[in-house]
């Protein structure tokens, strides 16, 4: 039983620490929303407490100690509410810099995977062109290149090259 209750409350524990790693990266927007607003809530909250404050010496000209000691503990509240409201703005920040990093790593890979299908398509088009060599029945070979369209480059004049004909030994017409 006390065995049972371990395992509950350590699966519970795991939960819990799972569930505050995920808030703390950012996870959980709705959430870290509700805690602003709660925060803006209670500066509203505390604002108004003093100027009450404030209202009620002046009316009932209480002991000015205590309206003292009242104003300083709602000072130092505001003081500990500004605090967190800078925490959060910091924690923002740094979730901002962090999705940042995550798309960068993001693009890199994607480029990484086209440079990878790239070279497997030239590895082929070498291994294709090594296989025409070793053919003796073909009598000429066409390749046609696609027209690219890139501004930043040189142009560059590329001289026309001859014709190559291989002799056939045999009478077949080119594959």
């Amino acid at each position: 039983m006390a065995s049972e209750k371990a395992w509950y409350w350590l699966a519970a524990g795991v939960l819990v620490l799972g569930l505050n790693g995920a808030y703390q990266d950012g996870q959980f927007g709705w959430a870290h929303e509700m805690m602003d607003r709660s925060a803006e809530m209670v500066e509203r909250a505390s604002m108004r407490g003093l100027s009450f404050v404030t209202a009620a010496e002046v009316v009932l000209g209480r002991n000015p100690e205590a309206v003292g000691r009242m104003e300083a503990s709602l000072g130092k509240m505001q003081g500990k509410l500004a605090c967190k409201r800078i925490e959060m703005a910091e924690r923002r920040i740094d979730m901002a810099q962090m999705q940042r990093d995550l798309a960068a790593a993001h693009v890199d890979r994607q480029l990484a995977r086209v440079q990878m299908k790239m070279d497997k398509i030239r590895v082929i088009a070498m291994d294709g062109a090594s296989r025409a060599e070793k053919c003796s029945g073909l009598s000429r070979t066409i390749v046609t290149v696609p027209h690219l369209e890139i501004s930043n480059l040189p142009d560059v004049q590329i001289p026309e090259m001859p014709e190559i004909r291989v002799p056939s030994h045999s009478s077949h017409d080119p594959i």
